[in-house]
């Protein structure tokens, strides 16, 4: 393993390596459901017999409004399922349906009622953990001054209920104009408006077993980079941070509100990986900011985290808690890796003509140079990880996902919303070098 790490500890809870044994036994027929392999394929060295399939989301979409899943055949024992995001749609259970395999997902209203930006509200209250002091209101830009005095005058972050998979349904008002334009964009919704509590966006890993949480790698959150994009809070990538990078106790308090979370989804019947969105201010009050009640990108990183320490990866305890009623966990104590990756996204609107293909890189003079494949943790200094998450003869346009690219150092300083480290932002440069967009209609 040549990947460095920094001078930090993490603690993290998970399934201990060996229960791999079990899972085989349980699930010889293991296959991961995604855009692009670059999650299970952080995983593999663990799981050597996951098998993996494309699902094509623009395909989906290109069909209409989802449609009831295919009706499930009798599915033989061990042959299982599992996808990044099983509730995007009706996709992943028909595919699941089709291939006469069990989707092993959480209960639909248990997930939703946890992705829902106001409904969770009243999960946080039941888990006892501290939240942005938060109202909902129905948008009415008319409303735009009463709303924001409610306030005490103070910039607030609007949410939509339903806040997609990438962030974009969640934008900072700063003054009345900005909170008024919101409102007038989301005419008619409920929205959640919550006080904007500056800080270190971070995520945080858990699994929620039948009788407990496993709370895996904390991360540092890079969310709406200018580098990467124009929305104030979308999603740019991750990198994994060690106790001592952040402020003191602020890992051990994250750790323990996944826990308290976890707790109260297994109430609700879930089971399975989950990921908290926190921030944490400068005194050290860690909030809790919204559940993602499924696996997030992070986890290919969370990955070799977890197999570094001698842990299955998440996904394989995924696999167990909806399996399983008890799954033992472990806590161990281990060296934080220095791993980060970035969400390139698209710039131009138009037809994707050509794409740097998934796999190995070196950077060199500024190109791109492929060396086929290498596993994460094995990454040099001045290579990378691609992984495409468009195609070639996709329809695209400003702010879509291109490239995930994954570094084996940090991508950006620990901070609030940091500038892009040079080496970073010149493989995303790279990646802009090497791709090319047609013009073509507006979608």
């Amino acid at each position: 393993m040549t990947t460095r790490t920094p001078a930090g500890r993490v603690e993290i809870a998970g399934v201990a390596a060996e229960v791999a044994t079990l899972l085989r036994e349980l699930a010889p027929d293991l296959w991961w459901y995604d855009r692009s392999p670059f999650l299970s394929d952080s995983a593999r060295s663990a799981l050597p017999w996951l098998r993996y399939e494309r699902r094509d989301h623009r395909a989906e979409a290109a069909d209409g409004p989802p449609g009831p899943p295919v009706p499930a055949r009798s599915v033989p024992a061990g042959r299982v399922g599992i996808t990044f995001a099983p509730e995007d749609g009706t996709g992943a259970r028909s595919w699941a349906a089709g291939r006469g395999l069990r989707l092993l997902a959480p209960p639909r209203a248990a997930a939703e009622v946890a992705a829902d930006k106001i409904d969770s509200l009243r999960l946080f209250e039941r888990a006892g953990v501290t939240v942005p002091a938060t109202g909902v209101v129905l948008a009415d830009p008319g409303d735009a001054e009463s709303c924001w005095a409610a306030g005490g005058g103070r910039p607030v972050v609007v949410q939509r209920r339903a806040n997609n998979l990438t962030g974009k349904g969640t934008r900072l008002a700063t003054d009345v104009a900005q909170l008024r334009a919101v409102l007038g964009d989301w005419r008619g919704e409920p929205l959640r408006v919550s006080a904007f509590t500056p800080g270190i966006p971070l995520t945080v890993s858990g699994c929620a077993t039948g009788d407990g949480t496993a709370v895996s790698a904390v991360s540092h959150q890079l969310v709406g980079l200018s580098e990467l994009t124009p929305y104030w809070g979308a999603h740019c990538g991750n990198q994994l941070v060690a106790d001592d990078e952040l402020p003191a106790g602020v890992g051990r308090r994250c750790r323990q509100v996944c826990e308290q979370v976890g707790d109260q989804l297994r109430e609700l019947g879930f089971r399975g990986a989950f990921g908290l969105d926190l921030v944490a201010a400068v005194d050290g009050t860690v909030f809790a900011v919204e559940i993602n009640p499924r696996f997030q990108t992070v986890v290919s990183l969370v990955h070799a985290q977890e197999i570094a320490a001698g842990l299955l990866p998440m996904l394989g305890a995924h696999a167990l808690a909806s399996l399983l009623p008890s799954v033992p966990v472990r806590r161990v104590r281990t060296a934080c890796l220095a791993l980060s990756q970035l969400v390139v996204p698209v710039v131009h609107r138009g037809v994707l003509d050509a794409i740097p293909a998934s796999g190995c890189y070196r950077l060199e003079a500024g190109e791109l140079r492929p060396l086929g494949h290498k596993q994460l943790t094995d990454l040099r200094p001045g290579e990378a990880l691609l992984w495409q998450h468009a195609r070639p003869g996709d329809r695209v346009r400003p702010g879509e996902e291109l490239v995930l690219v994954q570094l084996p150092h940090r991508a950006a300083p620990v901070g609030e919303r940091p500038a892009l480290a040079p080496v970073a932002r010149a493989w995303v440069d790279a990646v802009h070098r090497a791709t090319t967009v047609m013009e073509g209609p507006p979608r």
